[in-house]
């Protein structure tokens, strides 16, 4: 046995070793391109792989609670990479550089998870491949978008990820001691990374629509700014997080520990009623169901307290269901979504029915079109399926400028789409645009700086310009901006303003440089000559989010993965809940709630994408790898 071990840490060792100098590599590299502030990304960088080398399995705390803030896209400009990916790639760096010093993780990996890990070794980079030759080819730069090559690597990241962090798992889960340490790592993680949800929240209602009221056409949608083309972020992740409260409830031992869980309970209820989304209240009140039964099997505990418990349970109940009957019942806009669901499902249809006609070859249906091809294809086949909008860098001449055009035919998608920039609130003074353009064609823009969190604006100044055609010589345009005076809101929800540039007409291309906006002389944009490519600009859409997601979590592995994914998926979840419910881990207290966060996320996923969110896809695929990997005789039940 001594020399199987010793065998097996000459080989590891090397490799482990490979895998944390890449990984610091790649996490420096990212960091010091950091838009904002390299330097203070740098030092978090190496701050959190210290903390990770000298406390092994901290990782699984720290990445849960972290991952709703780890991303600033409107403020960077980045839409492939993001702050969580730096904070991987450190955890990653210091924990494979411990194990290449110490040894070897432990016993082998069990079969089940031996299996998956070695076909999802191999067939990701070939689902990344397909993507990238359907792109045209690879190509690199840290503000490509949607429709470029690295929209595959956008996609891929989740599936790396977790393979590079399954042996550290594995670790962290080799006995029972370790087991237990981990799952309260776990569960302490997603209760803080909800904790920050629930607050984003809070903060994004209180700040436009006011935090009572429902009848405003307003959907929350916290920190998670890939909603900007829409989607179901925030959705999947309430499923995914709601389970663990349910978990601290059930878990707690003292009535001001359970006290604080009923709290954050009720905050978690009201973020998911304020979506107005179906497919989170389905997601989160179905797990419910299940873990009522699995925990049906669960030891009855009597220690003292417990009883008060009991009936604070009860209390905490009648307090849920009334706040459901006052968000649901006092406003229109859940009341107009409900009235108007047999339409949004005929629409939903035909979107899924398009989506399939993307799949034209065998070869796609088994293997799919590739990982992040949905939106192009999506956009250039599907009738009234095309983008409302796209901007780009041309660097081709050495002077860069930003390409922005509106949807290419469709005329009812113009305005639909925004080149944006955060800038400060101003409650006095003009506001002052200028910018060089020119177009082959006349095009109009809209120039606007409104009050608005993401997708829904508020008050507004803006103005209408017309950019005449001039071919390739470039014409500088002013605009002073008119409207509605714009307010700060109050100190405890201060509201945030966006600097907006929207093509308005069908067809219409602009070509912009030297973008500038100013009050009282002061320039309030960054990066307005694009030398930076596009760093600090962000683009957002509105309404027309079809060609970004095909809102079903099956159908999105089944397009971008074939057959082979999704059926690969599909026994990699049923595996998982059947460990968790009737297998090996079944014992294990906290299995329950594992499979309640799992339902959830299949259950959403009815009605939505996932892996289109890198963030979301990423817990899922830890909350995956859990489930598949715990047992009894690592865990204490």
């Amino acid at each position: 046995m001594a020399g199987s071990s010793n065998m097996r840490d000459a080989l590891t060792r090397p490799l482990f070793a490979a895998v944390a100098v890449a990984a610091a590599v790649a996490g420096l590299s990212l960091a010091a391109a950091h838009p904002l502030a390299p330097g203070v990304v740098t030092g978090a960088f190496v701050a959190w792989s210290l903390a990770s080398y000298l406390r092994p399995g901290l990782w699984l705390a720290l990445l849960p609670a972290t991952l709703p803030l780890l991303n600033l896209s409107p403020w960077t400009g980045w839409l492939v990479f993001d702050e969580l990916d730096i904070a991987i790639l450190s955890t990653v760096a210091a924990e494979f550089a411990r194990l290449a010093m110490r040894g070897s993780p432990g016993p082998s990996l069990p079969s089940r998870v031996a299996a998956a890990a070695f076909v999802l070794a191999g067939l990701g980079p070939f689902w990344l491949s397909r993507g990238l030759d359907d792109a045209g080819g690879w190509s690199f730069g840290l503000f490509e978008g949607y429709g470029d090559p690295l929209n595959s690597v956008r996609i891929v990241k989740p599936l790396l990820w977790a393979l590079l962090l399954l042996p550290l798992l594995h670790h962290a889960l080799r006995d029972a001691a370790s087991t237990r340490l981990a799952l309260e790592r776990l569960g302490r993680g997603m209760l803080c990374g909800l904790c920050a949800v629930t607050l984003a929240a809070l903060w994004d209602r209180a700040a436009f629509p006011g935090l009572l009221d429902f009848s405003s056409p307003y959907r929350t949608v916290a920190m998670f700014w890939e909603m900007h083309v829409g989607g179901a972020a925030i959705d999947a992740y309430l499923a995914l997080a709601a389970p663990f409260v349910a978990w601290r409830l059930f878990a707690s031992r003292t009535p001001v520990r359970w006290a604080v869980a009923a709290v954050l309970a009720l905050l978690t209820e009201y973020v998911c009623l304020t979506t107005f989304s179906r497919g989170v209240y389905l997601a989160v009140v179905t797990p419910l169901l299940l873990l009522g039964l699995l925990l049906r099997r669960q030891p009855r505990d009597r220690e003292p307290g417990r009883p008060l418990i009991a009936v604070c349970t009860i209390l905490l109940a009648a307090l849920m269901v009334f706040e459901a009957t006052l968000v649901l019942g006092s406003g229109t806009f859940m009341l107009n979504r409900i009235g108007s669901s047999e339409r949004d499902f005929r629409g939903r249809i035909l979107h899924w029915h398009n989506g399939l006609k993307l799949l034209q070859t065998p070869g796609d249906w088994l293997f799919g079109i590739g990982l992040g091809r949905l939106p192009s294809r999506y956009a250039a086949t599907a009738p009234d399926g095309e983008w409302p909008g796209r901007a780009e860098i041309d660097n081709r001449s050495g002077q860069p400028f930003v390409r922005i055009s509106g949807p290419p035919s469709q005329q009812s998608f113009g305005g639909l789409y925004g080149l944006t920039q955060r800038v400060p609130v101003l409650t006095s003074g003009a506001l002052l645009v200028r910018l060089d353009v020119r177009a082959a064609h006349a095009t109009r823009l809209r120039l606007s700086v409104c009050e608005v969190h993401l997708l829904y604006e508020r008050n507004c100044q803006d103005a209408l310009v017309t950019v005449q055609a001039s071919g390739t010589e470039w014409q500088s345009l002013s605009a002073r901006l008119a409207g509605p005076p714009l307010t700060v809101g109050n100190p405890y929800a201060p509201r945030m303003s966006v600097f907006a540039i929207t093509p308005l007409d069908a067809g219409g291309v602009a070509e912009l440089d030297n973008v500038s906006l100013q009050a009282d002389q002061f320039e309030l944009l960054s990066n307005g000559h694009f030398t930076q490519g596009l760093a600090h600009w962000f683009p957002v859409a509105k309404s027309q989010f079809l060609p970004w997601h095909i809102d079903n979590l099956y159908l999105e592995m089944l397009i971008e993965r074939g057959l082979s994914g999704l059926i690969l998926f599909l026994t990699l979840v049923g595996c998982a809940l059947w460990n968790l419910c009737f297998g090996p881990a079944r014992g294990v207290a906290f299995s329950p709630f594992l499979a309640a966060s799992l339902m959830g996320a299949m259950t959403v996923g009815l009605v939505s994408s996932i892996m289109d969110t890198p963030r979301v896809a990423f817990l899922l695929a830890l909350v995956l790898l859990f489930s598949l990997r715990l047992n009894a005789r690592s865990g204490a039940a």
